[in-house]
């Protein structure tokens, strides 16, 4: 098959987009109508300081603390951040909002069909390449495997700390300028700070509990934190009511698929994981730019169900690699002697991955 004359991208998350805008890029004379480069709109949200991190035990005795005191090559972008660049980018009718997607389906003729529902009724198009972008519950993963995600086994709340420097200045010191870890007993309290002043908070509950009812939800937040130092316990006291809870899903470390013409996925839709490595965008973005390397290299010769097969056996490798390091880091944050043990393996980590920081304490 040579390359289709009418692409779908299903999803407009952070590797949809991409990909939409790397097509532009390139020239393929596909509907998806972009304006110039984003390195200045990246720069302006880029957080180098987000590579710092602290890790605690439930006393807030620190077993590790990195400070990245130059800009380092992890800088941090928020995903809402990273998902406005991107749209900012693209022209209005680049991104279809009208309609959803009930069906993804093979036709006889090796085409793809969609169906699609909007306030004026179903719609069918036919695509001669689908690229499923639509996370964990994809519409057009059943095309090409039929494994669906299981349960990690972790669940947990979100909360967040709004304004924090304004508002909770202790809060804001207790965190620092990256991502905080508190382990104990096979828990993992996470709080990262994002872009907008705010603190996420995060630990690992049964998500059956009504939270809507707050004072009901943080009462039971603080009794399992029991034991925990004072400052850590504050982070759910000081906490705004918008509380969410969340069911992690995953592939198994090993998922691939055999390839079939005219559909592939990228990102979650194709290998979903655990946040426990921090590699999901990332992945999902690598993914986008491979496979708009793929289609534009046959967009005048070349056979286009190889190329994206490649694109497939590289991408299987690749989220392989950071699916197993995500299950392994999972596995070492929630054991009893977290700090310790997850603290020990990130350090060899560190040290195979290249020069130490450029400010590091270890206690």
């Amino acid at each position: 098959m040579s390359s289709p004359r009418r692409v779908a991208i299903v999803g407009a998350g952070p590797g949809g987009l991409t990909l939409t805008r790397h097509l532009y890029i390139k020239q393929i004379p596909f509907r998806f109508p972009a304006r110039g480069g984003l390195f200045k709109e990246r720069k302006a949200v880029a957080r180098s300081e987000g590579e710092d991190m602290v890790v605690t035990d439930k006393d807030d005795h620190r077993y590790y603390e990195e400070i990245d005191s130059k800009a380092g090559d992890r800088p941090e972008v928020d995903r809402l951040q990273l998902r406005g660049i991107l749209l900012d980018s693209l022209l209005t009718e680049a991104v279809e909002w009208a309609h959803s997607i009930r069906l993804v389906t093979k036709t006889t003729n090796d085409k793809v069909e969609i169906t699609l529902e909007g306030s004026s009724g179903t719609l069918k198009e036919t695509y001669g390449l689908v690229v499923g972008a639509d996370g964990a519950w994809s519409k057009a993963r059943p095309l090409v495997t039929q494994v669906k995600p299981h349960y990690s086994t972790i669940s947990g709340l979100d909360l967040r700390i709004h304004d924090v420097d304004t508002r909770h200045p202790e809060v804001g010191k207790l965190i620092g300028r990256g991502m905080f870890l508190a382990l104990f007993n096979a828990k993992e309290l996470f709080a990262p700070r994002n872009g907008d002043n705010s603190i996420r908070v995060n630990w690992p509950a049964e998500t059956g509990v009504d939270f809507c009812d707050e004072k009901m939800a943080k009462d039971l937040l603080l009794k399992e934190l029991d034991g925990f130092a004072p400052n850590l316990k504050d982070l759910f006291v000081k906490a705004g009511s918008d509380i969410v809870a969340r069911s992690m899903f995953m592939f198994p470390v090993d998922h691939t698929w055999k390839h079939t013409p005219g559909v592939t996925l990228l990102g979650d839709a194709a290998h979903l994981m655990t946040p426990f490595a921090g590699e999901g965008v990332n992945l999902a973005m690598i993914d986008a730019l491979d496979l708009g390397e793929a289609v534009a290299s046959t967009a005048n010769h070349g056979n286009l169900d190889e190329a994206i097969s490649e694109y497939e056996q590289k991408m299987f490798a690749r989220s392989h690699r950071s699916m197993k390091e995500t299950w392994d880091s999972l596995e070492l944050m929630f054991v009893e002697d977290a700090p310790k043990t997850f603290v020990e393996k990130f350090k060899v980590t560190r040290a195979l991955g290249g020069a130490p920081p450029a400010e590091e304490n270890q206690w």
